[in-house]
């Protein structure tokens, strides 16, 4: 069966989705992304084949409507998987005719569903089975209901790469984050608070996209490095935003995560921190 995954979204939360995802089914599916790690050749992915839309094919939701219908003549997949966005990042899914022939599969998240339907105009794609990939607010779970699918909860298989690095401090404090350098400068703030009213020194480990932001001093040690998997799990704490997969890749670490929210333009992270919350509480230790 050929496999064409829709993978569009900014930072990278979608790929990193996409990369766990084909482990765990163990599949390499033609892609369509916007990645821009992955334009540069910064990043490789495996995939069958790579297809990147340009501005243009992007300006309107029409555009892209007619990129993407180009792409599916192209490669004549047999099924879609479609990312976080049921009916696509701009809303160009829906209605389109040649989805139709097409088995779909949705990989749901947490969405700002209100700022999210703005973008829809006509049906969404029919699909023959949703993936729920965490809890969802219950005004989304009402949504996908309305969709009349087979619904299947799905935990995604992160698995463990060890990207070389220079020697580790020992008992290190790490803050990951793929976003701005202010965001990022926000959650140096937020571990440095926190182990002055820890009363600690730790050593600090920061890996974000590019060089080392001007307000680290220099003995914080800097990586850009992708993925970041051993050093998550070798981190005495963890500093992060509250995206769905450092979520998803802390879950059974829960005790040594501490979680800023962001926001975002079709992600509630502020949702998704609340629910972290409530199930450290119900689990009978707080949550930092």
């Amino acid at each position: 069966m050929k496999t064409l995954y829709y993978c569009m979204g900014g930072g990278l939360g979608h790929i990193t989705r996409f990369t766990a995802f084909c482990r765990t089914f163990a599949i390499r599916p033609f892609i369509i992304t916007g990645c821009e790690q992955v334009r540069t050749g910064k990043l490789a992915v495996q995939a069958e084949e790579t297809m990147l839309p340009d501005a243009a094919d992007i300006a309107s939701k029409a555009s892209f409507a007619a990129w993407v219908a180009g792409v599916i003549k192209s490669c004549r997949p047999d099924k879609l998987i479609i990312d976080a966005f049921p009916g696509g990042i701009l809303g160009e899914l829906c209605g389109l005719a040649q989805l139709q022939e097409i088995e779909c599969e949705y990989l749901a998240r947490i969405l700002d569903l209100a700022a999210y339907e703005k973008r829809l105009a006509g049906s969404l794609p029919q699909f023959q089975k949703i993936y729920r990939l965490e809890r969802l607010g219950e005004n989304q779970e009402k949504w996908l209901t309305v969709l009349n699918s087979p619904i299947e909860d799905l935990t995604l298989f992160y698995g463990l790469a060890d990207v070389p690095t220079a020697k580790l401090p020992d008992n290190f404090w790490l803050i990951i984050h793929s976003g701005s350098d202010e965001e990022l400068r926000q959650l140096w703030l937020f571990a440095r608070q926190t182990a002055e009213l820890a009363g600690v020194t730790p050593a600090f480990v920061i890996v974000s996209p590019g060089p080392a932001p001007d307000f680290l001093p220099p003995e914080a040690m800097h990586f850009d490095v992708y993925p970041a998997d051993a050093l998550i799990a070798r981190a005495c704490r963890v500093f992060s935003a509250a995206g769905f997969n450092i979520m998803q890749q802390m879950r059974l670490s829960s005790a040594k995560h501490d979680v800023m929210p962001m926001p975002r333009a079709l992600d509630d992270q502020f949702l998704r921190h609340q629910f972290w919350r409530e199930k450290g509480l119900n689990q009978g230790g707080g949550q930092r």
